[in-house]
């Protein structure tokens, strides 16, 4: 009777509308509930938002949750439901694929949770969140780098936001930069590091000027370009490398003035006679060279001994058994049986290793011709020209003696055999000879 009549009081309560001034767990009518949320954080994709409530009643108290507004109201009362991402533990945790633009916003409904006898998910209030959107990029380049064909230039772009903050973010482009679109003039995203390689071949750049553009790709109207001026400071290397004979190789040098830089340039092209491919260069008089070089394939290594096989194990002696009599001490005979085992047999002696074979005599080096023009003469110490022959090859190891076979068990044991001789390891080829080098001036 106790328990119906405490169930029969509390339903008056609720009927007559007492329990939405008495209840803990309940807002009236009256009370003002705001969303507040931390300002100072980029509201982006893959952002935290902390947000808070505050409720004033209609007594003038003012309530706040706990975390971000540091107060003592606590969560359980409340449920959140996020257009655009997810609440968790005081949190928005923005999801999305980064397409919002300027005007758009996370929606948020807040509810009241389910309580006994209550209100069930009361709808409370929505609240618009706008997101942060772009105001421009710009690229950037991380301190000095060659600037030169064929080397690599570590770039990055930063983005600016409507509330004056910016995120740097760096190249691989193909994880990082997923969100730009990119273009380019004498120059090319890596496939292997994902940063900018000026392209090899001086002929495809102009004018020594190499570009990088950069777009959002969701707004191209945000748009930076990076311009580098070339200056052929570099230490060059063109290292042919063969499969035999090193390629015989011919060069030819001129020296001209650039306009646009105000340096002496050297033109240099290198032609490879075995696959026709041709290499160009431009180097700087003041701070650049270049080193050709034509290798000869190393020989081929010598193949190892084979091991000794491992000797037979000696037999084990025989046995025989006999039956003697024996007196006793009262005069009587008694029978015993005695067993004796014969000597083991010798193991047998391990097999020698093999022999190791030779190396194989390496490849010469191919020949160099460098034809240079009257104006390169003062700068012929700026091309090196290496003709390079191969190693010789190294001698094959000698096989391993075999182990002797152990000795049979017997009364006595049998002998271990001897264990084989190693093989001789084969020698090392002989490297093979240079090419030859010549410079020959051109009228």
């Amino acid at each position: 009777m106790r328990l119906a009549f405490l169930l029969l009081t509390l339903i008056t309560m609720h009927v007559c509308g007492q329990s939405a001034d008495k209840h803990p767990m309940m807002n009236t009518p009256a009370d003002k509930i705001t969303l507040q949320y931390d300002t100072t954080v980029l509201r982006i994709t893959g952002k935290s938002l902390s947000i808070g409530i505050i409720t004033t009643t209609d007594k003038g108290e003012v309530l706040k949750t706990k975390r971000y507004l540091k107060g003592n109201k606590g969560w359980g009362k409340y449920k959140l439901e996020v257009t655009g991402g997810t609440y968790f533990n005081g949190k928005i945790h923005i999801k999305g694929n980064n397409d919002y633009k300027k005007g758009d916003s996370l929606r948020v409904a807040v509810y009241t949770r389910k309580w006994f006898l209550g209100k069930k998910d009361q709808f409370l209030f929505n609240q618009q969140i706008p997101y942060n959107y772009e105001t421009g990029i710009k690229i950037l380049t991380s301190g000095s780098f060659s600037k030169a064909p064929g080397n690599h230039v570590q770039f990055g772009i930063r983005t600016s936001f409507d509330n004056n903050t910016f995120i740097d973010k760096w190249a691989p482009a193909s994880k990082n930069l997923q969100d730009f679109v990119f273009a380019s003039d004498g120059s090319h995203i890596s496939k292997s590091k994902g940063d900018l390689k000026i392209d090899n071949n001086p002929l495809k750049i102009t004018k020594d000027k190499v570009k990088l553009i950069a777009s959002l790709a969701k707004n191209p109207v945000f748009t930076d370009t990076l311009q580098i001026i070339l200056d052929y400071v570099a230490n060059y290397q063109c290292d042919i490398v063969s499969n035999g004979r090193g390629h015989d190789l011919n060069v030819t040098a001129d020296l001209y003035s650039d306009s646009v830089i105000h340096a002496r340039l050297l033109d240099v092209k290198v032609v490879d006679n075995t696959t026709n491919k041709i290499y160009n260069y431009r180097i700087n008089t003041l701070g650049g060279s270049l080193s050709v070089s034509s290798r000869g394939e190393n020989g081929i290594s010598g193949n190892s001994g084979s091991d000794g096989s491992q000797g037979m194990s000696g037999s084990s002696g025989s046995t025989s058994t006999d039956v003697q009599m024996v007196p006793a001490s009262d005069g009587t005979m008694t029978t015993t049986t005695v067993t004796t085992q014969g000597p083991g047999g010798n193991g047998s002696n391990g097999g020698d290793g093999g022999n190791g074979g030779d190396g194989g005599r390496g490849y010469d080096g191919g020949n160099i011709t460098v034809v240079y023009s009257p104006q390169v003469k003062p700068y012929l110490n700026l091309i090196k020209a290496l003709s390079i022959p191969g190693s010789g090859g190294s001698g094959g190891r000698g096989g391993y003696g075999g182990q002797g076979g152990s000795g049979g068990s017997g009364n006595p044991s049998g002998s271990s055999g001897l264990q084989g001789s190693n093989g001789l390891s084969g020698s090392n080829g002989p490297s093979g000879n240079t090419g030859k080098i010549v410079f020959v001036p051109s009228p």
